[in-house]
């Protein structure tokens, strides 16, 4: 009898993408059209760019976590009607909202960049939002600014229990 192969992996080419809620959820926001592998290997890779910007000891994976933490906003302003005006609302936003909102922002911001590819732009925008000088964040500030000007429209539930 002829001896067996040896084992290969079946998706070898399928990149290594650490198996995180956020990191998964970012994969799933940047896929299209129900391309998993496509998107896993756009982000693997942009990670690998981003490695190459950041000191070796860091993981890269961290600083990505870190970026997207950082452009997460707290709060939405949902628009409302108070007689004829309409008024906008402050609302909180839960971990997974704030954490679509930071990633819609970042992938945003990376289209209008200058590199060449995708995977550049993006580990770029993620450096950038790290390093505290990206767009993302100023758009952050200028939602939570417009959330405490419209503070007064929120609905406060006074707890009456003492």
């Amino acid at each position: 009898t002829a001896p067996l192969a040896p084992s290969t992996p079946i998706s070898s080419h399928v990149p290594i993408v650490p198996n995180d809620e956020v990191v998964s959820q970012l994969v799933n926001t940047l896929m299209r059209d129900g391309k998993k592998a496509r998107a896993q290997r756009l982000i693997s890779d942009s990670m690998k760019h981003l490695s190459k910007k950041i000191d070796n000891n860091s993981d890269p994976y961290t600083v990505l976590l870190e970026a997207i933490e950082t452009a997460s906003p707290l709060l939405k302003l949902s628009s409302t009607k108070k007689g004829s005006k309409v008024v906008h609302v402050p609302t909180a936003l839960r971990d997974r909202q704030r954490r679509r909102r930071a990633i819609v922002w970042m992938l945003d911001a990376s289209k209008k960049r200058g590199e060449k590819s995708f995977e550049e732009r993006f580990a770029a925008e993620v450096y950038d939002v790290s390093q505290g000088v990206s767009s993302v964040l100023q758009k952050k500030q200028q939602v939570h600014k417009q959330a405490l000007a419209n503070r007064a429209n929120a609905q406060v539930s006074y707890n009456t229990q003492r």
